[in-house]
């Protein structure tokens, strides 16, 4: 993904994750997603660091991995796997700082032109709380499945 100018200008750049980075996903990933994992307590039982670290050595996996960074400090992470026969595993964890700057609109964009010169449907799971379903559903991403805490949303391109 190349950022675009003015998020460039305005300090925003892109690179890759590598081991070193766990301690600031965990955090940035416990800044940006516990409040939503307290409100489905219910469902997902207390915050567990172990469970972070395994979501992580998996995106260590994925097509892309990147953090985000502002000014040189991290303040997010963003994350897809492209599979044989769709895109999957589309993450995007920001601090506020980053909120509201375009990155995360950046980032769908990108995804949709993958998806569409690919012909590949794209998911992504949110939390029913998490107010970033707004940001997806403007997007195109449609609810096509349901569970009690989550929502599973696509993407069909054209």
């Amino acid at each position: 993904m190349t950022l675009s100018s003015d998020l460039a200008q305005n300090g925003f750049s892109l690179a890759d994750v590598d081991a070193n980075d766990l301690q600031k996903y965990i955090q940035i990933t416990k800044i940006s997603l516990k409040k939503y994992v307290d409100e489905m307590r219910d469902f997902f039982g207390e915050w567990n660091d172990e469970v972070v670290v395994a979501e992580f050595n998996d995106k260590m996996k994925r097509s892309c991995f990147q953090k985000m960074l502002l000014h040189d400090e991290t303040v997010g992470f963003l994350s897809y796997d492209i599979q044989e026969e769709k895109i999957d595993g589309i993450s995007i964890n920001l601090i506020e700082a980053a909120r509201n700057n375009g990155i995360g609109s950046a980032y769908l964009a990108h995804i949709i032109k993958l998806s569409t010169e690919q012909s590949k449907p794209m998911f992504l799971y949110v939390m029913k709380t998490n107010p970033a379903r707004n940001l997806y559903e403007r997007f195109g991403f449609k609810i096509c499945e349901e569970t009690e805490a989550l929502y599973l949303m696509m993407y069909e391109p054209c």
